[in-house]
Parts: structure tokens; sequence; C-alpha cells
């Protein structure tokens, strides 16, 4: 078993639950009362090289305008329903930090750069075609998307177990301590789709093999309840855009 995939000494709880919750924006409305705090966990918006539908990873690939406009969208959307967060995190990579401005510019907090939740660096395939994987030679790359748990990554780049133990650390060390301050109900962490692939697996105990079962468009949103120190997924991939194409475009 890989390092940061042991649930039990991590002294984290966690709650697997694979299927979102119904009346979601209600039920967030009865919880005000900061009985619980809540993890939202967003991707980043359109960069060009997701237009070109390239693999990303360390890269640091600005924001289309498109890709701004959907962060915008994504703002107004958390201001429809009135989502106030006391702190907002980023991946330190220019498509994070942009979107996450957006986002603060309605909410009047600074933006907290965080190495932990960068996007894991995928080495030398970085730049690659993604549709061209499945035909690929490369038997490490094959194995990269569709079984993680048999891929080595070369001298420059990430394993898994890399990802895993960094938001394995950033859950335990950053985000629990915040329960205990009653002035923190919404916590917001914009970041990159292998990144909340590794959030979303971890918190449901699901295998490593299974990471790249979900789907996470650009400006994709999920919803996480922080409860007496565990994490339960309440909602995942909410969007507050309508673009067929673009939810059903690239992987990373």
């Amino acid at each position: 078993m890989p390092i940061g995939w042991n649930f039990r000494t991590a002294g984290l709880s966690l709650h697997r639950n694979p299927r979102p919750l119904h009346g979601y924006r209600q039920n967030l409305q009865k919880r005000r009362g900061r009985e619980t705090m809540h993890l939202y966990i967003m991707r980043h918006g359109e960069t060009f090289w997701n237009k070109k539908g390239l693999i990303q990873g360390s890269s640091d690939i600005a924001l289309t305008p498109y890709g701004e406009e959907l962060a915008r969208d994504t703002r107004d959307g958390f201001d429809r329903e009135e989502i106030r967060f006391q702190r907002i995190y980023s991946s330190p990579y220019q498509r994070a930090v942009k979107t996450a401005e957006i986002i603060a510019e309605h909410q009047n907090i600074s933006v907290k750069v965080d190495l932990r939740v960068r996007e894991m660096c995928f080495g030398k395939y970085e730049g690659d075609k993604i549709s061209e994987i499945r035909n690929s030679k490369d038997q490490n790359l094959i194995y990269c998307f569709s079984k993680p748990s048999m891929y080595v990554a070369d001298e420059t780049g990430d394993n898994f177990s890399d990802v895993y133990a960094r938001i394995e650390d950033f859950l335990k060390n950053e985000i629990l301590p915040l329960e205990q301050d009653p002035s923190v109900e919404n916590v917001l962490v914009v970041c990159h789709g292998a990144v909340i692939r590794a959030f979303l697996t971890y918190i449901r105990q699901m295998s490593m093999d299974e990471f790249w079962s979900i789907h996470q468009p650009n400006c994709s949103v999920n919803c996480i309840l922080v409860q007496d120190g565990t994490f339960h997924v309440e909602k995942e991939n909410i969007l507050y855009y309508d673009d067929p194409e673009l939810t059903h475009r690239g992987i990373l």
C-alpha cells in the first residue's frame, strides 16, 4: 500500500458515500448554525492546454478568456446561494490562482497559496495529447491513466502516492484545525483535476485504481462536510454554467 494511503494511521475519520445527497441546497441552508463546517474543492477554469487537449500537470498554463468567464459564473453562483468563505486556498499555478482571485473578488478575503494542493507532476508526459494515450506504445503512460497502482514516475514527476501524502497532510494539519474556529463556516480550495480526484478517492476510501473514474470538468465544485474530525462528500460536480461540450472534454 503506497505512502499516504493508510487512513487509520493518518488519524482521520472518513466516510464513503458514492452518491450525492438529494436536497443539498436546502439542507445546507438549515445547517448554517455552524455545528458543521464545509470544505469546497473547486477545479480551475479552462486553460489553453485544456482547450488543446494536452496533459498539463505542473506546466504553468494560463486561463483562456472563456476560463475566466467560467470562474465568474461560479463566483456569481456562490453569490446567489449566499455562500461566504472565511478561507480561500489555491494551488501555486496561475490557472488556479487566477480562478481563486476571481472568486475572492466578492468575498473580501485574500487567497492563500498552498503548495500541498498543487497539481500532480506528470514529468516527461506533460504536453502530450490526451487523445493519444490509449494507443501509446509507452506502457507506463497507459498505466498512469488506467492502472495508477502500476505507474512509476520518472525522476521529474510525481507518483500517485506523492499526491496522496500531500493532501493527507493538508486535510490533517490545515483543514481539521479550522473546525475548532467557530468563525470559519466555509473553506474553498481551488486546485486541479488530479488533486481533486485524490481528495475524493481518499475521503471515500476508494482504491487507487478507481482514481480516474471521477469526472471533474473545469470549475466543477465539490462540497465536503467536516464534522467532529470526519470528512463526508455531500455533493460532487456542482456546476454554475451550462456547456455540454466543456463538461465532457478532457481529463486534466
